[in-house]
């Protein structure tokens, strides 16, 4: 909070205090007193007292990830994400096709992942599954990533995962993620996430849970679980008082979210009524979450998906009820992405057949044909089942995220926080970019990074694949939209590749700043990139070699945690203004 939002009318809260102490605290003007009365023999005179005019609280200094997965390993049914995040951390399935244990040293966590990924074996895998390798070695090679090989070895030597074009192993070990609060951050949103679809493809009996609400519970319980058996460094904040005593103290503060398709299993729910939707809303604030996805990567209850990768058409389709629904964007929404019907598809058809219940000759209908350079959108917008979830997320004070939203949807809920009377209800973008001149409707236009800004909510920017000199010139360009508002929001451990090592990056490792070594590994990010979750510290020296480098991280960069205290504070302010 700065000085601004301590006058009134021009008036500062000092004068006022002044002025209100000199009556009785009505309007009316003080007696004016012309000389001083006189003191009785053998008294004190009293001298008058004012109290002091409470301080604004120190601003916060820190960066913050917006977007992030500790406990993705228990989502899709537990067998897409392989390795657990700390000693203490529940495991699907070990080594020995164990389901369900406690993670005992870090080589049970991170070890062989021939149990997540590997196909059946009689002898050495009998929880193995070999349509699930087949979907899950086509999901590596469809998303451009590493194809990691058979039983491909994690701890201790770590031969074959985490690199920074792996999406399918754990890369956020415990010590990682210290390694990254060591270089300064000081706010982390931890989302559970999940897609029934991919959870019914991968997993097999013994594991899961594979619906939406089930997973989602457990990975905000185990999320909970690993914070506390680390409290030397971190705690979870449920309000944004306790999130300034967090980072205030030097700890990573922890923000619990749900980022699932179909928040409650409401996509079972024939009838939606606002006191169901009520209800799993005030059920899931109750368990500590506080930033929360209306829509994730389908259409659902509440509104339209974005479009922008075909994988998820078949899921919209089994989870839905039918395809996206597809129009030709207008050329002023700058949206170039078309759709195709060539995408991943789960990798063979047997997978629809033996596992997803769907006709092996299903398939989604021909895109519209559009001219020039211009792509697809969504037609579907946000329900009125959505705008009831988006004021009851307003009334509870959470923090609602628009990413992965149909553009129609987005717009209207940034219409709904604009209705808000006494200026608006802050509104996130935590996982994103800039549209620029060209992309699809998941990408901010410039006029939604200012509409952001001016409810006092933040932006976080995505690092997918992007350099260290490629994200600072996004960064700084979010950052001059709106204002000073943008924190980064990574997704690691989310199906993406991390940040590539940069061609010509010179990070100097010394005794103050050594190089990230777990196990018998040591990672040199100027080779390996953002290999885990702890080399964001290298990544964001990095950054500071880009030109202009060192004043984008020591101003912008590294006053997120100020910036998210502050929009989680209007969350808390505005929320009985939602009508």
């Amino acid at each position: 909070m700065g000085i601004s939002r301590m006058k009134t009318a021009g008036v500062t809260v000092a004068a006022a205090v002044a002025t209100f102490l000199a009556t009785d605290g009505t309007s009316a003007a003080p007696p004016q007193i012309t000389k001083p009365l006189p003191v009785p023999t053998g008294t004190t005179p009293l001298v008058p007292i004012r109290p002091p005019v409470p301080a604004a609280p120190p601003r916060l200094r820190g960066w913050v990830d917006m977007h992030t997965h500790p406990m993705v390993h228990l989502g899709f049914g537990g067998k897409l994400i392989h390795g657990a995040p700390d000693v203490g951390s529940l495991i699907p399935a070990d080594s020995r096709c164990q389901h369900r244990v406690r993670a005992t040293s870090m080589e049970h966590a991170l070890g062989n992942d021939n149990s997540t990924h590997g196909g059946w074996g009689a002898f050495d895998n009998t929880c193995g599954d070999d349509i699930r390798k087949a979907v899950i070695d086509e999901l590596q090679k469809s998303k451009e990533a590493v194809v990691t090989p058979d039983k491909a070895r994690g701890a201790p030597d770590f031969v074959h995962y985490p690199k920074w074009n792996d999406i399918t192993h754990q890369k956020m070990w415990i010590d990682w993620i210290r390694r990254s609060f060591d270089g300064g951050l000081r706010v982390m949103v931890a989302l559970a996430t999940h897609n029934q679809t991919l959870a019914a493809a991968v997993s097999g009996p013994g594991d899961g849970p594979t619906d939406d609400k089930s997973s989602a519970d457990l990975q905000i319980d185990e999320i909970k679980a690993l914070v506390g058996r680390h409290r030397d460094f971190m705690e979870v904040a449920e309000t944004p008082a306790e999130l300034r005593r967090i980072v205030a103290g030097n700890k990573l503060a922890i923000v619990l979210g749900v980022e699932i398709d179909n928040i409650g299993n409401f996509n079972r729910v024939p009838s939606l009524t606002a006191p169901i939707i009520s209800a799993e809303l005030r059920r899931l604030h109750a368990k500590g979450v506080r930033y929360i996805f209306p829509i994730h990567v389908i259409d659902n209850k509440f509104g339209g998906t974005a479009v922008y990768e075909d994988a998820f058409n078949m899921s919209n389709y089994r989870e839905f009820g039918s395809f996206y629904s597809l129009k030709c964007a207008s050329a002023t929404d700058k949206i170039t992405f078309r759709s195709k019907n060539d995408g991943f598809d789960f990798a063979v058809a047997a997978v629809k057949a033996t596992k997803l219940g769907i006709d092996i000759a299903r398939n989604p209908p021909t895109p519209p044909t559009c001219a020039g350079n211009i792509g697809h959108m969504n037609t579907r917008t946000l329900t009125a089942e959505g705008e009831i979830a988006v004021k009851e997320m307003m009334k509870l004070g959470m923090l609602i995220d628009i990413d992965h939203m149909s553009q129609l949807s987005a717009n209207r809920t940034i219409e709904l926080a604009e209705r808000v009377s006494g200026g608006g209800y802050p509104i996130a973008s935590g996982h994103n970019g800039p549209r620029g001149e060209g992309g699809s409707e998941n990408s901010r236009t410039d006029d939604q990074i200012r509409r952001i800004a001016a409810l006092k909510g933040m932006l976080g920017v995505g690092c997918e694949g992007a350099d260290a000199h490629q994200f600072a010139r996004t960064y700084d360009k979010v950052a001059r939209l709106s204002g000073g508002r943008a924190g980064i929001g990574t997704d690691l451990n989310g199906l993406v590749k991390g940040p590539p090592p940069r061609p010509g990056s010179r990070v100097v490792y010394d005794a103050s700043f050594p190089k990230s070594r777990t196990g018998s590994k040591e990672w040199d990010y100027n080779v390996e990139g953002v290999a885990h979750y702890g080399l964001l510290s290298d990544y964001v020296r990095d950054i500071r070699s880009a030109p202009g480098g060192n004043t984008l991280v020591d101003g912008t960069f590294m006053n997120a945690a100020e910036v998210f205290a502050d929009m989680w504070e209007r969350a808390e302010a505005q929320k009985g203004a939602v009508r």
